[in-house]
C-alpha cells in the first residue's frame, strides 16, 4: 500500500506569502554562507540543500486535504476532495482522456468546504470514460455535491461533468472490500459529523482520522475501540492547534498536537502523521509547535511526521 499526500492544510487553502518565502530564502542563504566558510573547496550545493530541515527544504503546502492510496492490486482510492485533488487530477488527466476506461474510488470523510472544494477542478471528473465511485456514511452526499455546483456558486453543474458517477452508502463499523483493501468506516468527534477510515491490506493497517477533536473525556470511549485500532502501522490525524489554542477553541472540531500524539501512543500506533495545519500558522510556526509538543522519535520507536504535500509512505 502506497500513500501519497496531496493536501495537508486545514480550513481553507493557504498559499505561502511573499514575506514567508523571503524569510526562508534569507535563512537558507545564511546557513549556506556559514557552511561554505567551514570548507569553501569542499562545499556542495546539492548536499547542502539535501540536508536542510523542513520547512526550509520543503514547503508544507497550501492545499487542503487529499490523500491517494495505491494498492498492490492496482486499486486507486482517494481520501477526501480538498484542493489537493486538483493537483492529483492534473497528474491523472492524460490517462483519464486516453479513451480507455478508468475506475477511481473516492472516500469522503465529510462535506465541509475544505474537503470538497477540489472536486469541480478534478480533470478526470470531466472525462466520459472515467467511472468514479463515491463512498461515505452520508445519505445525501450527491445532493450536497450538487449544491456546491449550483449555478450561483459555480459555472459548471455536477451533472455537466461527463464522468460516470456512482454513490455507495456505507455504515459505520461495517467492513467493505475495494479490491484487496479492507475498509472500515468509523465516526469521529467533529461538528456536523465526520468519518474516519481503517484500511487494511495484508497485515498492514492505515488509519485516516482527519478533522477530529480528541478530548480527555473521550479516553474511556476510545479505549473500547482499541482492539480495532491498536497496532496500526500508520495514522494520518488532525493536529491543527497548539495546546493553548485548543483550550480556547473547544467544540471547533480539531485537535492539539500533543493530544494527537498522545492518542497515537495510547493506541500503540507505529507512525503518526500530523496534518490539517492551521491556515493562520506559517510553515515555521507549524514546525515550531510540533517540535515543542511532540518529539519526532518517541520512546518505543513510534515516529512522528510533519505532513507536507508530496510526502509518500509505503506499508
Amino acid at each position: 500500500m502506497k500513500i501519497t499526500l496531496f493536501g495537508v492544510r486545514g480550513s481553507l487553502p493557504t498559499p505561502t506569502t511573499k514575506q514567508e518565502q523571503r524569510e526562508k530564502t534569507l535563512k537558507i542563504l545564511h546557513l549556506a554562507k556559514e557552511e561554505w566558510k567551514k570548507d569553501p573547496n569542499g562545499f556542495s550545493e546539492e548536499e547542502f540543500i539535501n540536508q536542510l530541515p523542513i520547512p526550509l527544504s520543503q514547503d508544507l503546502g497550501g492545499n487542503t486535504t487529499c490523500v491517494l492510496i495505491e494498492g498492490e492490486g492496482g486499486e486507486r482510492v482517494i481520501l477526501d476532495m480538498g484542493t489537493g485533488l486538483r493537483v492529483l487530477g492534473n497528474q491523472m488527466a492524460s490517462e483519464a482522456f486516453s479513451g480507455k476506461e478508468m475506475d477511481l474510488h473516492i472516500l469522503v470523510s465529510h462535506t465541509h468546504w475544505d474537503h470538497i472544494q477540489g472536486w469541480p477542478f478534478f480533470k478526470p471528473g470531466y472525462s466520459p470514460s472515467v467511472n468514479i465511485h463515491f463512498y461515505s456514511c452520508i445519505p445525501n452526499l450527491q445532493e450536497r455535491l450538487e449544491r456546491q455546483q449550483h449555478p450561483e456558486n459555480f459555472p459548471v453543474t455536477f451533472q455537466q461533468m461527463a464522468s460516470k458517477k456512482h454513490f455507495h452508502l456505507w455504515k459505520e463499523f461495517e467492513s467493505y472490500m475495494l479490491g484487496g483493501l479492507k475498509i472500515i468506516p468509523f465516526g469521529l468527534r467533529h461538528p456536523g459529523s465526520c468519518t474516519g477510515y481503517r484500511i487494511r491490506e495484508g497485515n498492514k493497517i492505515f488509519l485516516f482520522c482527519t478533522d477530529v477533536e480528541y478530548r480527555e473525556e473521550d479516553r474511556e470511549h476510545l479505549l473500547k475501540m482499541k482492539p480495532q485500532i491498536a497496532g496500526a502501522d500508520l495514522i494520518i490525524i488532525d493536529a491543527q492547534y497548539s495546546t493553548s489554542e485548543a483550550e480556547k477553541k473547544i467544540g471547533w472540531g480539531h485537535t492539539a498536537v500533543s493530544k494527537a500524539v498522545e492518542f497515537a501512543e495510547m493506541m500503540e500506533i507505529r507512525s503518526v502523521v500530523l496534518t490539517h495545519h492551521e491556515p493562520d500558522h506559517s510553515d515555521h510556526e507549524v514546525v515550531r509547535i510540533i517540535l515543542d509538543e511532540a518529539r519526532l522519535l518517541k520512546p518505543g520507536g513510534m515516529q512522528v511526521h510533519i505532513a507536507h504535500e508530496g510526502q509518500k509512505f509505503i506499508l
